[in-house]
């Protein structure tokens, strides 16, 4: 196929890709997708399994075991060996199941993140999946925009381009059709094209698709854009860490064993095979790929909550946000907008009343209010995607304020394509949060053209020299306009979002560099309401973050009085003193801002400049920022937030940029995200204590034994099978903990709180003594009751395995007891405790293992015996955790 695209004719172009201006019909389409396949790059190579399953071997934990093999077989303790070998493969293949398990769980999270294209087919607009564009589709690019494939320039306007993903250079490139580059050229100087994978900084185009998948430039080097591998988060890294000092703590103490071993002359073979045996069994190997889960499972929970994560340092991240910064719009709104009120200088309308006007063919007196709604139906981005079908059955696309309007327009009989037809677009300014206007130049006939305007009354109104009254124009005076300006005031007070409509006339000669400098002197038409009404679990949702410890503020682009009303609707502060408006935000220095941050609520006529230093103040107090944007300019301050959040119809830049998407653009996801990263943090906590402090309780038995000149009380083997038992299924198992009551009850965690923080280190403490005390004890009374060490080995194997599978039961809740009715709610912790029992009563009672453990089979007195220790165990550890938590609590 030709490559050489920047240099033909566009004429050319369109022959040799075989489409139109108009796009290509949907049958021709999925022909060539059918033929040529979708527009995708292929993925990078996944790391192999067998690399993934080797890779387990590289850890401390595992050097540790390999060198007990060799001392095991060079001490001839061949059994001892055989058992560590398997105990190294089994601890290998948990690793890699759940690491294995992750990286699949991300994989499919990765592939939700879709990039629409908006695409001309059959001759109408539609928005497709990107992957579904074919050489020859007619795409239009908008500012925010993800360019979808390689493509010839048609049509711009002030198009610049960020080539960075391609070319490494960071600053935008100016587009347009009409260069003409050396057949040559690098693809810098390719100005009349655009590359997939660039962003769309500023303005707009309509390109035509000359290559697709492979066939992109940037698909050339689909080696070189491989995704590096997914980087520790901060809390991975604290926990390996952590787990490193454990190790070192651990293996100091089993140092001092061997010390202790040595001068009381026990066998220096015994001795080292259990000190080895202890390191293995008491250093917390699957922390770091139990943490991985954790945090991988928190991803697939929220998104079942319609709440997408980019990053895994979000889910960690999101327990501990203080300050919500949200717009109201589609968040705390439905985000089906309709036009509900249409205001001129003769009347005011309602939309219902409007259309039985209309329905009678009835426009006398109304005629300012027919030209607001064609003015909102030309200076608009929305179009419908199947205009011939029946209205119920309208896919509509655009900005939910453009969609009202669009709406609007056709409801009152106003078509967009008619109008374009009639009034054809010259040129035109699409709406930006930062102007707060759109307008639209149009052909009005031979001799004149005409500028429409729409967009923030303040804006508008201050360039208006004059008042239409029914296509009359009237001189703009003070008293006119200040009665005009009272009844915009009453709307905003509502809660409507009010929008400002005008026009001005022009010769067809009328020569200009930028269109903003036709706005002046402009005729004021009227005003449009629009209203959105609020979600019904709105002020419900806000209600839990204030429970949470958590402040929600709005930042709007809206009017004072509107926000102002959706604030009081749905329970938030909003009296005078609470509300900041973007002049006042100007007027103010960085350290004032800091200060008035600390109880302003409504933060009202916001730019996305104003975002970035609200964001900026807000954590200069120290609070962990969760920023919710949708625009272009809103990335920097998704970027700057502790966490971004994107509404799911928001730009493609402001997705890139988020750490969270909301696919419903919902606040109440936001809010279940938040609840979800309590959890993960309490989960990790929960594994932590888990695996660390009931282990201990092994050292403080065998460094008891020892200082008091006792035989050892557990084999190598034995503690081995424990470990078995243990780091086992009751571990992964513990990873699915969803406690999600009372989570929102609490206040935030400050994000530099260690995962052993000192409540969590008290408890662990007296769990290490109760269950330390209670098997050297229980070793002592067996040993002299029975007058049998190998009996007494045997009941304090049993009792050390039952202390593990029942303290997986206490660690399921650090606010509540675990004698409660659903303790066994968690079906997989469940599961895993009676594998695990079952493998327990294995080792006791069938004759190979008892021949490997060294263990005795037991009676039904014996078992009681235990029991009772075991239950004593339950009761002592529950009230010290009352202690530390409950009470607390």
């Amino acid at each position: 196929m030709q490559k050489n695209w920047h240099s033909i004719t566009l004429t050319k172009v369109f022959s040799l890709v075989g489409s139109q201006p108009g796009g290509l019909f949907s049958e021709r389409a999925v022909l060539r997708l059918n033929e040529n396949g979708r527009n995708v790059l292929p993925p990078a190579r996944p790391r192999s399994k067998i690399k993934l399953f080797f890779s387990q071997f590289n850890s401390p934990l595992m050097y540790i075991l390999l060198i007990a093999v060799v001392i095991s077989f060079f001490l001839k303790h061949s059994s001892d060996a055989i058992f560590i070998i398997v105990v190294l493969f089994i601890n290998t293949s948990v690793g890699f199941y759940q690491e294995n398990k992750a990286n699949n769980s991300l994989a499919v999270l990765k592939k939700m993140v879709k990039i629409k294209a908006r695409v001309l087919r059959d001759g109408n607009e539609k928005e497709i999946d990107s992957e579904d564009l074919v050489v020859g589709d007619v795409v239009i690019l908008k500012t925010g925009d993800k360019v979808p494939a390689d493509g010839r320039i048609v049509e711009s306007k002030n198009l610049k381009i960020n080539e960075a993903a391609l070319t490494g250079e960071f600053g935008a490139v100016k587009k347009n059709s009409a260069s003409k580059p050396a057949g040559d050229a690098s693809l810098a100087e390719r100005t009349n094209m655009v590359f997939m994978g660039t962003i769309v900084e500023d303005g707009e185009a309509k390109i035509v698709i000359t290559d697709t998948g492979l066939g992109t430039e940037i698909g050339k080097i689909v080696s070189l854009l491989k995704e590096t591998k997914e980087r520790k988060t901060p809390l991975q890294k604290k926990i390996l860490t952590l787990s490193k000092q454990t190790a070192f703590f651990i293996l100091t103490i089993i140092f001092a064993i061997i010390l202790i071993g040595f001068f009381t002359e026990k066998s220096f073979d015994d001795i080292l095979m259990a000190a080895l045996a202890l390191a293995v069994s008491a250093i917390p190997e699957g922390l770091l790929p139990a943490i991985t889960v954790i945090l991988t499972l928190g991803m697939r929970r929220i998104l079942k909550q319609k709440g997408l994560v980019r990053k895994l340092i979000a889910t960690e991240t999101l327990g501990s946000v203080t300050v919500i910064c949200t717009d109201k719009t589609g968040t705390l709104t439905e985000g089906r907008m309709q036009v509900s009120n249409v205001l001129t200088s003769t009347r005011e309308l309602l939309s219902s009343n409007f259309k039985a006007i209309l329905d009678k063919n009835d426009s006398n007196g109304i005629e300012s209010h027919i030209l607001a709604l064609k003015i909102a139906s030309l200076v608009n981005e929305a179009f419908v995607e199947n205009p011939d079908q029946e209205l119920e059955k309208w896919v509509v696309r655009g900005r939910p304020t453009d969609r009202a309007l669009l709406l609007a327009g056709m409801q009152a009989g106003l078509h967009k394509k008619d109008l374009e037809a009639r009034y054809p677009v010259l040129d035109r300014i699409n709406f930006e949060s930062g102007a707060k206007y759109a307008a639209a130049y149009c052909k009005l006939n031979d001799k004149k053209n005409i500028l429409y305007v729409l967009g923030a009354p303040e804006v508008i109104i201050g360039r208006c020299a004059y008042l239409d009254v029914d296509g009359k124009k009237k001189k703009l005076t003070s008293v006119e306009l200040n009665k005009l300006l009272r009844k915009v005031d009453a709307l905003t007070e509502k809660g409507l979002r009010v929008l400002a409509c005008g026009y001005k006339e022009y010769p067809c000669s009328t020569k200009y560099k930028n269109l903003s400098e036709l706005r002046e002197k402009t005729i004021l038409v009227g005003f449009i309401a629009i209203k959105d009404p609020l979600r019904a679990d709105a002020r419900e949702s806000i209600e839990v973050t204030k429970k949470a410890g958590i402040r929600t503020v709005i930042i709007t682009g809206d009017y004072g009085l509107t926000a102002r009303a959706i604030a009081s609707e749905i329970g938030l502060e909003s009296e005078k003193g609470n509300i900041l408006d973007g002049k006042e935000i100007d007027g103010l220095s960085d350290d004032d801002l800091k200060e008035k941050v600390k109880f302003v609520s409504i933060y009202a006529r916001v730019s996305p400049g104003h975002k970035l230093r609200i964001v900026r103040a807000l954590q200069d107090n120290d609070e962990v920022v969760a920023m919710v944007g949708d625009g272009v300019n809103d990335a920097p301050a998704l970027k700057i937030a502790d966490i971004g959040i994107s509404l799911g119809s928001g730009t493609d830049v402001a997705k890139e940029a988020a750490d969270l998407v909301l696919l419903d653009d919902n606040f109440k996801t936001i809010v279940k995200a938040i609840e979800q990263g309590r959890v993960i943090f309490a989960n990790i906590r929960k594994v932590f204590a888990y695996l660390v402090a009931d282990d201990f309780s092994e050292l403080f038995m065998f460094l008891a034994a020892m200082a008091c000149g006792l035989p050892l009380p557990l084999l190598p083997a034995q503690i081995l099978w424990i470990n078995l038992v243990e780091d086992g299924l009751p571990d992964i198992a513990l990873t699915t903990e969803q406690e999600t009551e009372g989570v929102m009850d609490e206040k935030p965690r400050d994000p530099e709180e260690p995962i052993l923080n000192k409540d969590l280190g008290r408890w662990m403490f007296s769990v290490f003594i109760i269950t330390g005390f209670a098997a050297f004890l229980s070793f002592l009374f067996f040993w002299d009751f029975f007058g049998d060490v190998a009996k007494a080995r045997s009941m304090v194997f049993v009792l050390m395995c039952l202390d593990s599978l029942t303290f997986a039961f206490s660690v399921r809740s650090f606010k509540r007891s675990v004698f409660r009715k659903d303790i066994f709610s968690n079906r997989y912790l469940t599961g895993g405790v009676i594998f695990s029992f079952l493998l327990l009563l294995g080792a006791v009672y069938l004759p190979p293992l008892q021949k490997l453990l060294a263990t005795q089979s037991l009676n039904l007195t014996e078992w009681l015996m235990i029991l009772v220790a075991v239950l004593l165990e339950v009761i002592l550890i529950s009230i010290s955790k009352k202690l530390v938590f409950i009470r607390k609590n």
